[in-house]
């Protein structure tokens, strides 16, 4: 059994906006390679919808290559191959969007699809045949679900539904909420004066995994800052956690191109 597992996540609606490429290839039913690629979409833009899926942002491919840097690397696991993803419609028509876009040629490739062939969605699936679940909507970890999963299923195994647990729906702007309250008002007396946050204009964006944003806003304001929600001439620090809004993102290189010296402290 041999096969290269894909998975593309876009920056927005648009299909040729691939901003990352999972790929896990397996060969002889081994898995011998798993990359992440990320790609600087067309004009790096993007859609706060998408972001928020993915988490994903701007910054993050501002300086990545773009789709036709890293073709001739990937189209070995592609070109004349059989290629496996979850829900294949969707990521052959990136692929096939993505190299029209570039006047790149189109190769010859078999496929099959694990969502065609289960009907349930990729984390159900993993549970329903004990595949271990990894961070979903990041593309290489939903290419190794994807391929593991596939292996499975053309060995025989049948899903097991009553392994698939209850899932409550969930926002995917959840830990993007705006924040509000008394965070947002300084406190210049009880804070040390020698913080590099005293008296600053600071912003969050994006989410942060290891804490929630109310709670990283409380300690940046007991270090004496001003908290904004939003990003003006006048900001001098942005907090970037994860899917940082491409807005924000867009209007700190703007303001700093025209003479702000925004600084961006990342999560970690």
């Amino acid at each position: 059994m041999t096969f290269t597992a894909l998975d593309f996540e876009t920056a927005t609606p648009a299909r040729h906006s691939i901003c990352q490429i999972g790929i896990c290839r397996v060969e002889n039913g081994n898995i011998i390679h798993n990359e992440s690629i990320l790609v600087k979409p067309p004009n790096n833009d993007y859609s706060h919808w998408n972001v928020a899926v993915h988490r994903i942002s701007p910054d993050l491919t501002e300086n990545a290559p773009l789709f036709p840097e890293i073709w001739d690397n990937i189209k070995p696991y592609i070109h004349n191959q059989l290629i496996i993803a979850h829900n294949i419609g969707f990521d052959l028509d990136c692929l096939f969007q993505v190299l029209e876009h570039y006047g790149l040629d189109l190769p010859d490739i078999e496929h099959d699809c694990t969502y065609k062939i289960s009907g349930l969605n990729l984390i159900d699936l993993a549970e329903a045949l004990e595949v271990e679940i990894l961070n979903h909507h990041d593309a290489k970890n939903d290419a190794i679900m994807c391929a593991h999963a596939y292996i499975k299923l053309k060995s025989g195994i049948v899903p097991d539904h009553n392994k698939i647990t209850p899932k409550a729906a969930k926002s995917i702007f959840a830990g993007h909420e705006s924040l509000s309250g008394s965070v947002l008002k300084p406190d210049l007396t009880h804070a040390d004066a020698n913080s590099p946050f005293y008296n600053k204009k600071v912003v969050f964006t994006g989410i942060m995994d290891k804490i929630s944003r109310e709670k990283a806003a409380e300690v940046v304001k007991s270090m004496g800052a001003d908290i904004d929600t939003g990003i003006t001439q006048r900001t001098q620090y942005v907090i970037v956690g994860a899917g940082a809004g491409p807005v924000k993102i867009k209007k700190i290189k703007e303001y700093n191109a025209a003479g702000s010296d925004i600084q961006m402290i990342y999560k970690k």
